[in-house]
């Protein structure tokens, strides 16, 4: 039976509901491997036991779930909904190094908004009787976070390394096929108006991480990328620019020094609010003033 391209006239509801049917089976396989993997190597107790104590496992089973359930959807949707699916993904053009360059620079003129928003995004409160809701979203938060402190616990290179290919390397490549290469294509179905399709799947992009306290700054992120990708028809380049934001992240939180430091992390204190958000105005001028070059750069090839 013929595979390749045979949901490629079906309409964008079909083509999504199928994605989630192949992300269903991706986090299926993602499950079963990664118990498969902590019962083998480490035996029937760590199964019941706190991942805090197996924090090389815990990066293995996030490497996993991200091709499983990520990459592996992306890929089947691009063969099955495309007859020509490095295209689908837009994979097939290399970006030149001026253009990375730019699009690096971009991304540190870019990080002072990110961490801006995502202050004031955590003083955001519901309404009294929306207090379950929000009690639920700062549970599903502190989670995160947990987990995000177990994949970066330890010290060394070695410990470096590894959450730089989990977190920054595989997490950009695997995500951004996912959400720009794939939903952002289906979207397309439905609209024309790209700027709806690309805040559109911003959107999904941000609500599927369940970090609603962060839900603001991802968006931002993702509504960039998808631009990124619209200006340039070349996925390597939101994956490089995701890619330098949690690079970033992970080197500063793995440093103890900058991990403290206000400015670097991100959590600046009601004390510095002002200057910070002048400072960001001011990058954020200059973050536009470069997106417009690089836009006219990448369009033109």
């Amino acid at each position: 039976m013929k595979l390749k391209g045979i949901y490629t006239d079906k309409p964008a509801i079909f083509q999504i509901f199928i994605l989630l049917v192949f992300m269903l089976a991706g986090g299926l396989l993602a499950t079963l491997t990664g118990t498969g993997m902590l019962f083998f190597i480490y035996g029937t107790d760590a199964l019941s036991s706190n991942m805090a104590q197996y924090p090389e496992m815990l990066r293995s089973i996030q490497f996993i779930s991200s091709i499983f359930m990520f990459l592996f959807p992306a890929l089947a949707i691009a063969w099955t909904c495309s007859n020509n699916p490095l295209s689908y993904l837009s994979i097939r053009k290399i970006p030149n190094n001026k253009i990375l360059f730019y699009v690096f620079i971009s991304m540190f003129l870019f990080s002072p908004t990110i961490s801006l928003t995502g202050v004031l995004n955590k003083q955001i409160e519901l309404p009294t009787f929306l207090a379950p809701i929000e009690n639920w979203m700062r549970t599903q938060e502190d989670a995160a976070e947990q987990i995000t402190e177990y994949l970066l616990s330890g010290n060394g290179i070695f410990v470096l390394l590894s959450n730089l290919l989990v977190i920054a390397i595989t997490a950009a490549i695997t995500e951004e096929f996912l959400f720009r290469g794939t939903i952002q294509k289906i979207m397309g179905k439905w609209t024309a108006n790209y700027h709806i399709i690309i805040w559109g799947t911003a959107f999904i992009f941000s609500a599927f991480h369940l970090q609603f306290f962060g839900f603001i700054p991802r968006l931002l992120l993702g509504a960039y990328f998808g631009y990124l990708l619209y200006w340039s028809k070349c996925i390597w380049i939101p994956v490089f620019a995701h890619f330098v934001n949690n690079a970033t992240a992970v080197i500063v939180m793995s440093n103890g020094q900058w991990k403290e430091n206000e400015f670097m992390s991100g959590n600046i204190t009601n004390a510095h609010l002002m200057p910070f958000a002048c400072a960001s105005l001011l990058t954020l001028f200059a973050f536009i003033a470069l997106n417009k070059h690089l836009r006219d750069e990448m369009t033109k090839e």
